[in-house]
């Protein structure tokens, strides 16, 4: 009989904190400090609209390690398809693109190494040019041909598949109607690996 009465006690004892407990929630939920149900309401809609913020703007990051992957692959082919593994491909390639627009080569020069006396932008281009594994070639030469085959020419290599750019070009004429032509050029390749 012990044990019931002891049984109950403790019962009741449970039963009078939960009573203490429901009601301290309840002043809680009634009071100030948690805020009217229109102000709760509020917050929920504010934290459902940052929500859909959030998600619009994480939207493009969705499948990205498949996305990264891609542009890698694109990356590579790029480099594969513009950048020559050799540099005698370089003299090759501009011969190619003159030669398609009826343009003699006179003279040329190709030089892989960077001088000391090259300016500030020519020094940060072959260094972001080594950065991505490639080595600048730099070209100057002469060329002669008509003005128009000169015209198709300089857009030749504008679109040629080797990467091509042009750094200064001088024009003077020559006799017969020809168009002399001094360009100076840069065309990249990759670093043996």
């Amino acid at each position: 009989m012990a044990d019931l009465r002891k049984t109950k006690k403790q019962i009741s004892t449970a039963l009078i904190a939960m009573g203490v407990l429901c009601a301290a929630c309840a002043v809680l939920l009634l009071t100030p400090l948690v805020g009217s149900t229109a102000s709760r309401q509020s917050d929920i809609a504010d934290d459902t609209a940052e929500l859909l913020i959030k998600k619009h703007e994480v939207a493009p990051l969705v499948g990205i390690d498949k996305k990264i992957i891609d542009v890698r692959g694109d990356i590579k082919q790029f480099y594969d398809e513009r950048f020559p593994a050799l540099e005698s491909l370089v003299p090759e390639a501009l011969g190619k693109v003159a030669a398609e627009h009826n343009i003699k080569i006179d003279t040329s020069k190709y030089d892989s190494k960077v001088d000391e006396h090259d300016d500030r932008a020519t020094k940060n281009i072959s260094k972001e040019a080594q950065a991505v594994g490639l080595r600048r070639v730099q070209i100057e030469a002469s060329f002669s041909g008509s003005y128009p085959d000169m015209m198709r020419f300089v857009n030749g290599l504008e679109k040629s598949k080797t990467f091509f750019l042009v750094d200064s070009v001088n024009v003077g004429e020559s006799q017969g109607g020809e168009v002399k032509l001094q360009m100076k050029l840069e065309a990249f390749v990759r670093e043996s690996s």
